[in-house]
């Protein structure tokens, strides 16, 4: 299971910032607690048998066009589609149905179940068919412990245990009639996929970061320091005295993460602290999955996949 793009930018971002920033921690933080509680859903997912297919993250537009929706985790079966939202939360939760918030402590979250209601009205819209869709709110930490108010709510049975899962989808699956064949399942999977929009957003933008507010320079994987320099043909820490292998590859992926795909060679020297302009031309030659316009103002695209990889 892959991070998302927002959840590796973030992991970009929190390295190269000379001052920590509390809120790209708590984000990120966000993002480690829902990989989490994804591995901890899937670890219970595969127990399901027949033929199923499960997809994770899947960001598809609404029939509108304007607005998206997000599915943690979707598992397409013959009988029926679950859209399954992972939250790893530990401790005291408390369901408000009458204000539809989630409370922990003294914080207050969205409603997940009413997140979860719209993801489904969402999928329910784009599919080309009718095909009975359950949602659920999944709760994967094992020391949690939830409230619902009222007690009677209607809507309480949307929240499940991880350890829950086989049993239920077992038992929602029960006597229901097979409506897809085993082409359809993977037709479908293959679809969203397709069609699947990943979250990109501009990280510098989102929390105000400017360039001078980064460490500039090739880490040692190491020592942990900005050191590294190209010393007679090798890559050599200044600190530590390591030699090491490709070193900028990491920080050329930073750079995408931070700052997008394309670069010129003046871009990628302050960034990575390169100081010859041929040693960098020779890398961005090297990566560069396309490169546009003359010598001087030579654009490169670095990979796409750099994102998340």
């Amino acid at each position: 299971m892959k991070k998302s793009i927002l959840h590796a930018k973030l992991m970009a971002l929190d390295n190269r910032l000379i001052r920590p920033r509390k809120e790209v921690k708590e984000e990120l933080a966000r993002c480690e607690a829902g990989l989490e509680g994804e591995r901890k859903l899937l670890y219970y997912l595969s127990e399901i048998e027949g033929s199923a297919r499960v997809l994770h993250d899947i960001r598809l537009p609404f029939s509108t066009g304007y607005t998206y929706f997000q599915m943690d985790t979707v598992v397409i079966t013959q009988q029926m589609i679950f859209i399954l939202d992972a939250k790893h939360f530990s401790g005291r939760l408390v369901f408000d149905r009458l204000t539809r918030q989630l409370r922990r402590g003294n914080v207050t979250y969205d409603d997940p179940i009413t997140q979860v209601l719209r993801h489904k009205r969402g999928l329910e819209q784009w599919l080309d068919q009718p095909i009975p869709i359950m949602a659920a709110v999944v709760l994967t930490h094992p020391n949690v412990r939830i409230e619902i108010t009222p007690p009677d709510a209607f809507d309480h049975s949307l929240i499940l245990y991880a350890q829950e899962i086989p049993a239920k989808v077992h038992e929602f699956l029960q006597d229901k009639q097979t409506i897809l064949t085993k082409l359809q399942v993977y037709k479908i999977a293959s679809e969203l996929e397709r069609h699947h929009k990943p979250y990109d957003p501009n990280i510098m933008k989102q929390f105000r970061i400017e360039p001078g507010h980064l460490h500039t320079g090739i880490q040692c994987p190491y020592c942990r320091c900005w050191s590294v320099e190209r010393v007679k043909r090798r890559w050599l820490c200044r600190k530590c005295s390591t030699s090491l292998k490709n070193p900028h590859l990491p920080a050329l992926k930073e750079y995408v993460r931070l700052f997008g795909t394309k670069a010129v060679n003046k871009q990628i020297r302050a960034f990575t602290g390169i100081q010859s302009e041929s040693v960098a031309k020779k890398l961005l030659r090297k990566w560069a999955v396309e490169k546009k316009g003359d010598t001087k103002g030579r654009v490169y695209h670095l990979p796409e996949e750099w994102k998340w990889e």
